[in-house]
């Protein structure tokens, strides 16, 4: 990771709250009217994810070059996790300024995994 991040409340699909740390952009992803967001809480007491479990993701596409990447859904109730495939984005590209429009569009979407460890 480079640049700023944050340390996030990450709640599982069996409800209980753990310490993520994601960049800053993650945990402030959006789009340009502000209607996509992640629901999000800055972590304070929460013990640090378990070793073995995978976090949720959700995929974009940056409309300009085709390239693919993947963002940390916090919690299953974000719209960032239930808008649909094709929804508009602000993704800031490596080396460049914010992004001032939509430049992505969501994709596809990966759930919670867990591997006995």
């Amino acid at each position: 990771m480079s640049g700023a991040t944050q340390k996030a409340r990450y709640t599982s699909d069996d409800g209980t709250h753990y310490e993520v740390r994601l960049p800053l952009w993650e945990y402030n992803l959006t789009d340009s009217t502000a209607t996509v967001t992640q629901t999000k809480t800055a972590a304070t007491t929460e013990p640090a994810l378990p070793k073995g479990v995978r976090r949720r993701k959700r995929y974009y596409l940056i409309t300009a070059t085709g390239k693919r990447g993947a963002v940390t859904v916090l919690d299953v109730a974000s719209n960032l996790w239930t808008d649909p495939i094709g929804t508009a984005v602000e993704v800031p590209l490596f080396g460049a300024a914010a992004p001032g429009a939509d430049n992505a569009t969501l994709a596809g979407r990966t759930g919670e995994r867990t591997k006995a460890i």
